[in-house]
């Protein structure tokens, strides 16, 4: 059965440890570019960890192209980070301070606090300063230039990626994965970086048919299989099936620190538990970071739909409104003509005919302004207008 369905299969450490001995482990942007977050000890163990299986590496033209758009801003962010510590470091010793010495510490204890605010105040501006030099030196670059060198895949033609960005509107809006996800907060074609991506492993299994090992630190859903209690199953069961079907090859991903502690079993290597551990804290960061962005997302979708019923219900009583005017000029005007073929009628017909023109242009006015209100509500709630109300002007 696991051969008509291969996605839906989590693979066994046999079968796991022959991808490893056999096939090509690609690299994801976000690998190389969390380079710039770990500690010094986890970065090189890291490169390090990847130049020892340098025979087995590979960096798609897509990867190593977002690895150079984003790194100045990631370098520019950790900056910041450390810049923003620090001003929180300084306030809560400017608090301390305000009261004198805290009453609760020896003065023994309130020298080593003294010393540590001054350490940690040390240790981060040496970091500003660091990530201050990335931006005219980068050392890490230099480095993961000299891993990848000769390993980039070509880029596709202009022609090729027309291709991918029609195929792409497709499979969004089918929920396909890869990449999906990126429609909600990335504009025009970049929003298909990781549909790129994906077609460019495709096209690396298919030239040297041999399995494919994906190292990526993306958390989203339009990569990972995940069942209903968190738990993570592996690459989602279509990339699993498409890869299949296209070169014939199997496929799976790590995440870093699980690429980091199969890596080094792989070698028959010491396991640094402090890199795993600092590793594994990332991850989790993030995915809490996830966790709250989709719970801010939910709760912005669930007040825009409070909303949109609400401007739902506005606009329906402005055409209710509209509809009332449209039938009492209507009247109005039924009535005139009354008035001219009833002989009775005929001597107050001027004062009338006046009394109509001042109650209908002032109808005609509020019209408008319904009209230009309902308009307004219509397109701040993406609601396609409703036929059937609009005024002849007659």
């Amino acid at each position: 059965m696991k051969n008509i369905f291969p996605g839906y299969y989590k693979k066994t450490e046999d079968e796991i440890a022959k991808m490893w001995q056999n096939g090509l482990l690609c690299f994801d942007a976000n690998v190389l570019l969390n380079l710039y977050r770990y500690s010094n000890e986890t970065r090189n163990e890291l490169i390090s960890l990847i130049e020892k299986l340098s025979d087995k590496i590979c960096l798609p033209h897509q990867a190593a192209l977002e690895y150079n758009r984003n790194r100045y801003e990631v370098i520019a962010d950790q900056e910041k980070i450390y810049k923003e510590f620090i001003l929180k470091l300084n306030q809560i010793e400017k608090d301390l301070k305000s009261t004198s010495k805290p009453p609760f510490l020896s003065k023994k204890n309130h020298n080593a606090m003294q010393k540590v605010f001054s350490n940690v105040n040390s240790e981060v501006e040496e970091s500003i300063d660091k990530y201050c030099n990335y931006l005219k030196k980068d050392e890490i670059f230099d480095k993961v230039s000299t891993v990848f060198k000769g390993k980039i895949t070509k880029p596709f033609s202009d022609s090729e990626m027309e291709d991918i960005f029609k195929e792409g509107v497709k499979r969004y809006e089918m929920k396909q994965p890869p990449g999906y996800e990126d429609e909600k907060t990335k504009k025009d074609n970049r929003k298909y970086g990781d549909l790129i991506l994906w077609k460019q492993i495709i096209q690396v299994a298919k030239e040297k048919k041999i399995p494919i090992i994906l190292i990526t630190d993306e958390r989203k859903e339009d990569w990972w299989w995940k069942i209903k209690d968190g738990r993570n199953m592996g690459p989602r069961h279509e990339l699993v099936n498409e890869i299949k079907q296209e070169a014939d090859v199997d496929f799976h991903m790590y995440s870093s620190e699980r690429f980091m502690s199969y890596g080094v079993r792989y070698l028959k290597e010491q396991v640094n538990k402090k890199v795993i551990e600092e590793l594994q804290e990332m991850a989790r960061t993030e995915r809490l970071l996830i966790s709250r962005k989709k719970m801010i997302m939910e709760r912005r979708l669930t007040e825009q739909k409070v909303l949109e019923r609400e401007g739902f219900e506005k606009i329906k009583l402005i055409e209710d409104e509209i509809n009332h005017l449209k039938d009492r000029i209507n009247s109005l005007r039924h009535e005139i003509e009354i008035f001219k073929n009833v002989p009775s009628l005929k001597q107050g017909i001027q004062e009338q005919m006046i009394e109509y023109s001042i109650v209908r242009q002032n109808m005609e006015d509020k019209l408008q302004m319904l009209l230009k209100e309902r308009e307004y509500l219509l397109d701040k709630y993406k609601r396609e207008p409703l036929k059937g109300f609009g005024f002849d002007g007659k």
